[in-house]
C-alpha cells in the first residue's frame, strides 16, 4: 500500500467547473470520477453529499475538502476542481468557495490513513503561497506541478529530518 503523500497530486483536475451550488459542484465531481475512473456518478454523490449534509468541508480562504468512503474502491481516489465562479459553501468564514480538493476513500480503508490525507491536505492548504499559486494556475500542467512541488517539498523535508533522527515541527497556519 502506498504512503498517503502519494496520493496528495490530484489524479483528476478540472478548472472552470460550471457550478452555482454546492450540490451542483459534486454532482460534476461524481461525473468527472465516472468519465475518468468509470465508476457510476450517483453513488459518490450520494457519499459526498452526505458527508457534505453532517458538516461543510470547506476549510475556508475559498476552500473545501469533500471527501467520503466509497464502494468498489480499492485505493484513494482524489481530484482537484476549480469552479468558474465561487460558490456558497457553508465555510467556516463564510467566504465563497471555488477550490475543492476531493477525496475518496474505500469503503474499508483504515481511518489511520483516511485522517492522515486529510491532515496533510489540510497542511498543504494552510499554506498561503501554495493557495496563491494554485489560484493563479492557469492549466491542468500547471496545478499538477504546483501539487508536486509541494509534496517534493514535503518528502525532501521529512528525509532531511528522519537523517537527523529529528521529527518535522507542528505547523502553524495562515
Amino acid at each position: 500500500m502506498k504512503p498517503p503523500i502519494d496520493y496528495l497530486c490530484p489524479q483528476e483536475i478540472a478548472l472552470d467547473l460550471e457550478a452555482s451550488t454546492r450540490w451542483e459542484a459534486l454532482r460534476a465531481v461524481g461525473a468527472l470520477i465516472e468519465r475518468s475512473r468509470g465508476l457510476d456518478a450517483p453513488p459518490i454523490f450520494r457519499a459526498l453529499w452526505r458527508r457534505e449534509q453532517a458538516q461543510s468541508t470547506a476549510l475556508g480562504h475559498g476552500i473545501a475538502v469533500p471527501h467520503a468512503r466509497i464502494m468498489r474502491i480499492r485505493e484513494p481516489i482524489t481530484a482537484y476542481v476549480r469552479t468558474k465562479l465561487p460558490i456558497a459553501f457553508a465555510a467556516p468564514d463564510r467566504g465563497l468557495v471555488s477550490e475543492l480538493f476531493v477525496l475518496l476513500v474505500p469503503e474499508g480503508d483504515d481511518n489511520a490513513r483516511h485522517l492522515e490525507l486529510l491532515a496533510l491536505i489540510a497542511e498543504m492548504f494552510s499554506e498561503v503561497a501554495f493557495r496563491g499559486r494554485l489560484g493563479q494556475a492557469a492549466d491542468v500542467d500547471s496545478v499538477r506541478a504546483i501539487f508536486q512541488r509541494w509534496i517534493n517539498g514535503k518528502v525532501a523535508c521529512a528525509g532531511v529530518l528522519s537523517a537527523a533522527g529529528l521529527q518535522p515541527a507542528p505547523r502553524t497556519s495562515a
